[in-house]
């Protein structure tokens, strides 16, 4: 946890420690990064946004760098769009508001380390041991296209980002949707059969 405040470092650590987790503490962005460069086996990062010397915008910007699958949340007591925005654009898994309740903090830490296990299971996973009709290559593909955008898209939208078709993009999109790595809504606005939306699942919902 990275906060320049000493009180919240504490409130923070007394949470994870009732939840079961063991939390480092850092007051700036430069002992944050000594500390995940160091020690390289960080689960998660929560990041406080208004910092003296490097806020939170510019250290996620580091540790997007060198940790790109680390799950991020920021801390933050701003609400508006445009910071929501700006450290989506950087790569923010999700946000925390201030001042913290323990339960939605909780709650928030337990479903991220949840899907970045099945994420890292998802990678690691043989290709002898996917699903028949699932290819690696077209898997990190498909994947890859989806962590491009932060806003849900159809299979169609999402076979012409990825460049394969419509029918193999639905057979992954459902793979994905049984591991639990991606978030689908079903649009109902037109007559006939709903359209599938789907977006990566550490996006902010």
């Amino acid at each position: 946890a990275v906060d320049d405040d000493a009180d919240i470092l504490y409130t923070i650590k007394a949470i994870c420690e009732a939840a079961g987790w063991h939390m480092d503490g850092a007051s700036d962005g430069a002992e944050a990064l000594r500390l995940l460069r160091e020690r390289r086996t960080y689960d998660l990062v929560l990041l406080d946004y208004h910092m003296p010397r490097m806020d939170g915008l510019t250290l996620l910007g580091f540790v997007r760098e060198e940790f790109p699958h680390l799950p991020v949340l920021v801390l933050t007591v701003d609400e508006d769009q445009a910071t929501a925005d700006a450290f989506l654009d950087a790569g923010a898994t999700d946000f925390a508001l201030k001042p913290i309740k323990a339960p939605d903090l909780i709650a928030r830490i337990r479903l991220h380390l949840r899907l970045a296990a099945a994420e890292q299971q998802l990678e690691r996973r043989p290709q002898d041991q996917l699903p028949k009709g699932i290819q690696r290559q077209t898997l990190e593909a498909i994947v890859a296209a989806l962590r491009e955008t932060r806003d849900f898209v159809t299979q169609q939208e999402l076979a012409e980002m990825s460049g394969f078709a419509y029918q193999t993009v639905c057979r992954y999109v459902a793979h994905l949707e049984d591991e639990g790595l991606v978030e689908v809504q079903l649009n109902y606005g037109q007559l006939g059969r709903p359209k599938k939306l789907v977006r990566w699942r550490d996006k902010r919902k």
